[in-house]
């Protein structure tokens, strides 16, 4: 009879220290792209933005929006309390708790770092004006918080329903690539928030100690 190489508890932690290698890359990028590829990456999109493309692109964005994540959240905790599915309710209040946690802390971020938005004056500059705090929409640029909803709770949901990951986080990725496309964001931009928001998931599923793959169903 073979002997397994790791126990089910084992997997489970090598897979989280995978998890935080992806986050662990991504921040690591993120210096390289600010220097290398933010600019020429913007003056790309501009030559391309169409008008269909921006339509598109706005709908793909507002799924990205933390009030709609939110409800997917809270849908999924109805959906468990009322027709007795525990891993459903709490992938909801999981999904809940990454999406706020990430979002205060990507709003923290806004206000630290300060960051120019493209189109805007002194685009792409960091600490442009500091404290920013008050000082208005053109300067929350890093990281993005679309891309930090969109990740956060790609990262629950495919642990609840592992076989529909690629689905969740091509979602998250579109989410990540519109508010480029749009010019909100720089590149920078959407790969910290998508790191912001793995980070955020994966620390609520620590927490909770709640295998959501494995639930009552």
């Amino acid at each position: 009879m073979p002997v397994p190489l790791l126990s089910r508890e084992g997997t489970r932690r090598f897979a989280g220290l995978g998890n935080l290698a992806y986050v662990a890359v991504l921040l690591a990028l993120v210096p390289l792209i600010v220097y290398y590829l933010d600019g020429s990456v913007g003056t790309f999109i501009l030559s391309v933005q169409r008008e269909w493309g921006m339509t598109v692109a706005l709908w793909v964005s507002r799924t990205g929006h933390g009030l709609l994540g939110g409800a997917v959240g809270v849908s999924l905790v109805a959906v468990g309390l009322f027709m007795g599915r525990p891993r459903e309710a709490v992938a909801g209040l999981l999904g809940l708790f990454a999406i706020i946690g990430g979002g205060l802390s990507v709003e923290a971020l806004k206000y630290l770092f300060c960051r120019s938005r493209p189109l805007t004056e002194a685009a792409g500059q960091f600490f442009a004006v500091f404290p920013c705090i008050g000082k208005g929409y053109a300067l929350k640029s890093f990281p993005s918080g679309h891309s930090v909803t969109g990740f956060a709770l790609a990262y629950v949901l495919s642990r609840t329903y592992p076989k529909a990951s690629p689905l969740f986080y091509a979602l998250a990725t579109m989410i990540a690539l519109s508010r480029v496309y749009l010019a909100s964001h720089f590149l920078s931009d959407v790969v910290a928030g998508a790191a912001v928001g793995l980070l955020a998931g994966w620390m609520v599923c620590r927490l909770a100690h709640f295998p959501l793959g494995d639930a009552p169903r």
